[in-house]
């Protein structure tokens, strides 16, 4: 934001080293004005500004306050407060201070935009929508407003809406990275596959998603036979990973040297699986490994998955479990005639997780039964919450020492297997389950922690037909879906699947 009223003599240099992005230079001119004048209201708010762009969002928010201990109604501060305060997690504080902004300066269309993020980020979805209109009301081609409606509405179940939001966005700025990439989510969970894919390769410009340099050095595959070697890549977690590689074995044939590389953890699975391919580890690919074109697997639907139709090619399930091991495991969790339910309540997924997830408690209290025996797939350490259940409910959770459900995925895979069911959020064993075609019954969230591969399309998620959804109607409210998944699971106690 614009910094005012500089009257010391270093101060006119200072801000031109702030605007040319010079900031160690201007905040080493800064602390000498702070040195002899420490309530320098305009130093103050630009080293405020400085040491958040550095990523010092507490020393940002103790020189920013201060500066409003100065200047109490100046809204850039507020402003600036906020987001800093944002950075800190703390959005109920910042939230104060943006809604400070608006009060102070109302014809401000970027105040009302970060008012209307701060809503967000606290759930209060409708006013959110309310301040970005505001901003809009400004500022009629704001893309970043038009954008982060489209999201709220997105939260709201409003598609169609939101759809036309990032649309508008786009519009009005090209070349808006987020947009592009939001739009795309939204068409996919309509199975707008076409449509969606060139907007899906715009995730590159987004948060979280980072092509190594071996991948920058090296052309695309263009999803043609050659007779150059290809390395195929898996991106971001293992669930992406393989969910993308459901597409694998339509690559099968072609003539080329064929590289695919994983999360080792993967490796012993994939390979046993998927015949055709090299698989190796991720983490140490190099120029070394000859290939000459590449793709990350997240790019292979653009070529391969153009329709709803074009799912009819995969092959399920995708994945084959050790049936040596699954045996062994099978005979360790059988109990009679009881169904054998493999259960994973938790997400680990940074920012999503916890809208994903749901207690061990919450979620096997509505299920306890005599004819249900539940069994551990929950990555992580879960003695706690095991034996919390079993001395406050009388229910046991079966959980094998030999297989360690995080690093050996493999492991899992024959444990999967052995189950009768698969009963989980949204997490990577959703997705080994879904691809080893196993019974399962996904819940899902309302609101936030939607994820475009759950969507159903006709009845059915394309990606993996043996998945059943049980999603909230509204956020916090399971009982529904809890009902719906009862009703199935005492068709299956009637007639077990094995």
């Amino acid at each position: 934001m614009p910094i005012h009223h500089l009257p010391q003599a270093l101060m006119p240099q200072a801000l031109q080293h702030f605007q040319r992005g010079e900031l160690e230079q201007a905040g080493a001119l800064l602390r000498r004005v702070l040195d002899t004048q420490p309530r320098d209201f305009d130093a103050l708010h630009m080293m405020g500004v400085i040491e958040a762009m550095g990523g010092k969002p507490q020393k940002a928010v103790e020189l920013l306050t201060k500066a409003l201990s100065v200047k109490k109604n100046n809204p850039f501060v507020h402003f600036n407060l906020a987001r800093a305060l944002i950075d800190l997690g703390k959005h109920e504080d910042a939230l104060a201070h943006h809604r400070k902004a608006t009060e102070l300066a109302p014809g401000h269309a970027v105040a009302w935009l970060n008012f209307g993020k701060s809503l967000f980020e606290l759930e209060r979805i409708s006013e959110s929508i309310s301040a970005f209109d505001k901003a809009l009301q400004i500022q009629p081609n704001y893309a970043e407003a038009l954008n982060n409606k489209g999201l709220a509405l997105t939260e709201l179940g409003r598609i169609t809406e939101s759809i036309a939001c990032f649309q508008q966005a786009i519009a009005h700025q090209p070349d808006l990275t987020d947009a592009h990439w939001n739009l795309a989510l939204e068409q996919l969970k309509l199975g707008k596959f076409d449509a969606a894919w060139n907007d899906f390769e715009f995730r590159w410009g987004t948060e979280g998603y980072t092509k190594p340099v071996w991948a920058e050095q090296k052309p695309d595959w263009p999803g043609k036979a050659s007779a150059d070697p290809l390395l195929l890549w898996g991106e971001q977690g293992i669930g992406d990973q393989i969910l993308y590689a459901s597409i694998l074995p339509e690559l099968a044939e072609l003539p080329q040297k064929k590289y695919v590389a994983l999360d080792k953890r993967l490796i012993p699975l994939f390979a046993r699986s998927m015949p055709g391919f090299e698989f190796v580890d991720l983490a140490t690919v190099s120029d070394a490994l000859g290939f000459a074109e590449q793709l990350p697997l997240g790019s292979l639907p653009r070529f391969f998955r153009p329709d709803l139709t074009s799912f009819s090619n995969a092959r399920h399930p995708y994945l084959q479990a050790d049936a040596g091991r699954s045996a062994e495991l099978r005979h360790k969790i059988a109990r009679g005639d009881q169904l054998v339910c493999g259960i994973s309540w938790s997400s680990k997924r940074q920012k999503l997780g916890p809208y994903k997830s749901l207690r061990l408690e919450q979620m096997l209290l509505p299920l306890a039964s005599s004819r249900l025996h539940f069994v551990d797939l929950q990555y992580g350490d879960t003695v706690a919450e095991r034996q919390a259940l079993q001395e406050a409910h009388g229910v046991e959770v079966q959980h094998l020492d030999e297989v360690d459900n995080f690093h050996d995925i493999d492991g899992l895979a024959a444990l999967i297997q052995a189950c009768d069911v698969v009963i989980t959020t949204s997490n990577s064993t959703a997705h080994l389950a879904g691809a080893l075609g196993k019974t399962t019954l996904l819940l899902l969230p309302s609101g936030k922690g939607q994820l475009w591969y759950w969507a159903e399309i006709n009845g059915t998620i394309p990606w993996y037909p043996s998945i059943q959804t049980y999603r909230q109607a509204t956020p916090d409210e399971w009982a529904g879906a809890f009902s719906r998944l009862l009703a199935d699971l005492e068709k299956m106690k009637a007639a077990p699947t094995r």
